[in-house]
C-alpha cells in the first residue's frame, strides 16, 4: 500500500530537520572541537544522607515529583484527547517520564558521567516525543507518528554519542546540547507562530515556563542552597518543578478539544 502524499512530504521535512541538526553539529565540532562534560556539574550542593543510607537524599528523594507525574499521566492516559496517530508518542512520553525519576535518581545517587548518561536517556525521550506531539498540534498529526522514532533515535543517539565519547576519554557533549536546546526552541516558535488544533495551549506554556524556571534553579543550586540556609537547593527545586512541568503536559493531553475548522 503506497504512503499517502501528506506523509511523504512530513517524512522529507523530518529527515530534511534531522540533516541539518547533524550538519550543523559536524560544522560545529570541526570549527570548535570537541565539547567535554564539565567535571563541575556534578559537585551539588545538596550532599545529605537521610535515613542513615540514602546519599545525597535531597535529589535523589526529589525525584518522587518526576514519578509522581509519570504516574499521574499513566493513570488519566485512557482519558487523554489522543488521535491515532499520536497513541504510540503519548505512551512513550509517559513511558519516558516515568523511567526519568528512576533514571535521574540512579544518577544522582552517586554522580558521575556514567550514571548521568541514564538520566539525560530518557529526558531526551521525553522531549524528543514532546517535540513530535506538539508538531502534530500545530502542523499536521502526521507529526505523531512519521516524526516519533527518528526524533527519538537522534535524542537518545545524541547521548549515546556523548556517553562513548566520555568512556574513550575525548567527551564531547555537543550534540545533545544542539538537540535539547534545538527542541525546546522549536517548541517555543512553534506555540508562538502557529495556530493550534486543539485547545489548552496555556498548559503547554505553562510547561515550557516551568522548563525556564528549572533551568534557573539548576544553575543557582548552591546559591539556592545558601538561601534557605541548607533546607533546599535549586537542584531539588528543579525536580519539584520538572514535576510540575511534566503533569502541565499531561492535563494538556487530557483536558484539550479540537479547535473549530480544524483538520
Amino acid at each position: 500500500m503506497n504512503e499517502p502524499n501528506d506523509a511523504i512530504h512530513i517524512r522529507q521535512q523530518v529527515w530534511l530537520i534531522i540533516i541539518v541538526i547533524v550538519v550543523l553539529y559536524g560544522l560545529l565540532r570541526l570549527s570548535f572541537g570537541p565539547l567535554p562534560q564539565n567535571p563541575n556539574y556534578h559537585l551539588l550542593a545538596d550532599t545529605r544522607t537521610h535515613l542513615g543510607f540514602i546519599p545525597r537524599a535531597g535529589d535523589v528523594l526529589t525525584n518522587l515529583a518526576i514519578l509522581a507525574a509519570g504516574l499521574f499521566g499513566l493513570a488519566i492516559r485512557p482519558h487523554m484527547a489522543v488521535e491515532s496517530e499520536a497513541r504510540t508518542a503519548v505512551n512513550v512520553l509517559v513511558a519516558a517520564s516515568i523511567l526519568t525519576a528512576f533514571g535521574s535518581a540512579y544518577y544522582h545517587w552517586a554522580p558521575s558521567n556514567a550514571t548521568l548518561v541514564w538520566d539525560r536517556l530518557s529526558m531526551a525521550i521525553v522531549l524528543s516525543s514532546l517535540l513530535a506531539l506538539v508538531m502534530a498540534d500545530r502542523m499536521h498529526p502526521d507529526f505523531a507518528r512519521v516524526a516519533l522514532w527518528p526524533f527519538v533515535s537522534l535524542g537518545a543517539g545524541s547521548v549515546i554519542l556523548w556517553g562513548a565519547s566520555e568512556a574513550a576519554g575525548q567527551g564531547d557533549v555537543l550534540l545533545y546540547l544542539i538537540v535539547r536546546i534545538g527542541a525546546g526552541a522549536a517548541i517555543a516558535l512553534m506555540l508562538i507562530l502557529r495556530q493550534p488544533r486543539h485547545t489548552g495551549t496555556l498548559w503547554l506554556v505553562a510547561a515550557l515556563v516551568s522548563e525556564i524556571v528549572m533551568a534557573i534553579f539548576e544553575r543557582l543550586d548552591h546559591e539556592v542552597f545558601r538561601l534557605t540556609g541548607g533546607l533546599v537547593s535549586g537542584h531539588n527545586a528543579k525536580h519539584v518543578i520538572a514535576g510540575a512541568a511534566l503533569a502541565f503536559v499531561f492535563w494538556w493531553l487530557r483536558a484539550r478539544k479540537p479547535v473549530t475548522g480544524t483538520v
